[in-house]
């Protein structure tokens, strides 16, 4: 009995002493009924090993290199295999696509309708007023823009649309449709002088043959220059610099023809009436013989002198019958003009409100007047008579003028305006088509300077080639025959 206990108190020994040395947990764990013995040494190691696991688990989480495992993720970021697929060509796939984009320009259905490739390359405009190019062959179609008289175009191919020929063309960029009927391969040449009209031939001889009248328009020498150029001017010679010029100037344009200059003096202009007035001031009404002082002067130079006469509410027949009274027309250099702008009814008291007017049979009048003149005192020339114009209703029943042996009549286009509109004007009052009688024409020019007040001018002034035909204005028409009369107002 007493070795047992001893050997059980050995074991007891050994089982402390095993625990004591190792810190084991499993006494922490299973002597919870004992806290004592485990908690004074133990209390401080038990929180260590979790304190070292802590330590101990971060050391590995850098091994793990958690943050290199992007880089591999970064591998999907080898973008290198999405810039192939653009390399795919995905963008010239459009490339294909822009190919067929010329095929739009052409109006759908050309080949449908029979458009026949053109046999001429070059084709040129032959319309006075321009040729509408439309964005489909008909007239009812949207018009592009206008092309003007001479303007090449390009000719594509050819189109019957309702018995009428279309041609496809390219102007400037653009293209469309214009009427065949209006197109010509033969390259415009530059306007001839309108045919001679047989005249009753006269006795005396004609200014106008192989000439063409370069006019200073205005009132007198340093007088008003707002009522023409002629008051910018101190004399003769000051006025021949600007005619030498203008000459220059038309040189390129008028062949072997000769210029001629005339100064054209506002003899007779309309003011306001009162009382039985005329409403005319006359150059020689100051007691001053005005006209005299031009008339030999000129004639040493071989100008004429045209006494224009704005009417009033006198009449052409009375206002040159006062010029021969006064004896100028004698003279063989002075010449007449009439401007029925300023003509009125007597008791208006404001000329040219509205514009005024003459009749076919007072130009005739006038005409038989110069013409029996002319033979009674025998003068060596025709007397030379301009008709002012720049309206229609200007000159009324104009279909009854006719012409005389020992006149020559110069209708004028008259008015201030841009070239399109003064072209126009020209073209219709002096076609001779229309009018028999017209066989000289005449066109006035407002050229901008010191003494012109605002809008006073033409916008802008038409270039010397334009006005002698050989190119069109802007808008593109074109003068029809060059002028006889050039007036710079």
């Amino acid at each position: 009995m007493y070795r047992r206990l001893s050997l059980l108190v050995l074991l007891c020994l050994l089982l402390v002493a095993c625990g004591g040395r190792g810190g084991s947990p499993t006494p922490t764990v299973g002597s919870s009924p004992d806290p004592t013995s485990s908690a004074g040494p133990q209390a401080s190691p038990a929180p260590s090993p979790t304190a070292a696991a802590s330590v101990g688990q971060p050391s590995p989480t850098p091994t793990e290199v958690a943050s290199p495992e992007p880089s591999p993720t970064a591998r999907p970021s080898e973008s290198p295999a999405p810039s192939p697929t653009p390399t795919a060509v995905a963008s010239p796939k459009p490339s294909p696509t822009s190919v067929p984009s010329p095929t739009p320009t052409r109006p759908p259905g050309d080949e449908q309708a029979g458009c026949q490739p053109a046999r001429a390359r070059a084709l040129y405009v032959t319309s006075d007023s321009g040729l509408n190019l439309r964005a489909e062959p008909s007239t009812e179609a949207d018009i592009l823009l206008t092309m003007p008289l001479g303007a090449q175009v390009r000719a594509i191919c050819q189109i019957s649309v309702d018995g009428e020929s279309w041609y496809k063309v390219r102007y400037e960029g653009h293209l469309g449709y214009a009427y065949a009927n209006l197109l010509t391969d033969e390259e415009p040449q530059p306007p001839k002088p309108a045919p001679t009209i047989q005249v009753p031939r006269g006795r005396a001889a004609s200014w106008m043959d192989n000439t063409i009248l370069l006019g200073m328009y205005g009132r007198s020498f340093g007088v008003a220059p707002i009522l023409g150029r002629v008051g910018l001017y101190r004399n003769l010679d000051d006025m021949a610099r600007d005619v030498q010029r203008f000459e220059a100037q038309m040189r390129p344009y008028i062949g072997d023809k000769q210029v001629r200059p005339e100064i054209h003096l506002i003899y007779a202009m309309a003011v306001p009436c009162w009382g039985d007035s005329d409403c005319l001031s006359y150059l020689d009404d100051t007691g001053v013989d005005i006209v005299n002082t031009y008339i030999k002067p000129a004639q040493e130079r071989g100008w004429l002198v045209v006494l224009d006469t704005q009417l009033g509410s006198s009449n052409p027949v009375e206002q040159v019958q006062r010029m021969i009274d006064k004896g100028y027309l004698k003279y063989d250099n002075v010449q007449v003009a009439l401007d029925p702008e300023f003509h009125v009814v007597p008791g208006h008291d404001r000329p040219g409100i509205p514009v005024g007017s003459i009749d076919g049979s007072q130009v005739n009048a006038v005409q038989q007047m110069l013409n029996d003149y002319v033979r009674r005192e025998g003068l060596p020339h025709k007397k030379v008579l301009i008709v002012h114009q720049f309206l229609e209703s200007m000159i009324q029943n104009k279909d009854t003028i006719r012409l005389y042996p020992e006149v020559d009549l110069i209708i004028d286009a008259d008015g201030l305006g841009a070239p399109y509109i003064k072209t126009f004007k020209y073209n219709l009052f002096t076609d001779s088509s229309r009018y028999p009688f017209v066989r000289y024409r005449g066109i006035k020019l407002f050229p901008e300077g010191p003494s012109t007040t605002e809008g006073h001018f033409d916008t802008p002034l038409m270039t010397m080639r334009q006005v002698f035909g050989y190119a069109p204005v802007p808008g593109g028409i074109q003068m029809h025959a060059p002028p006889d009369l050039l007036i710079f107002a």
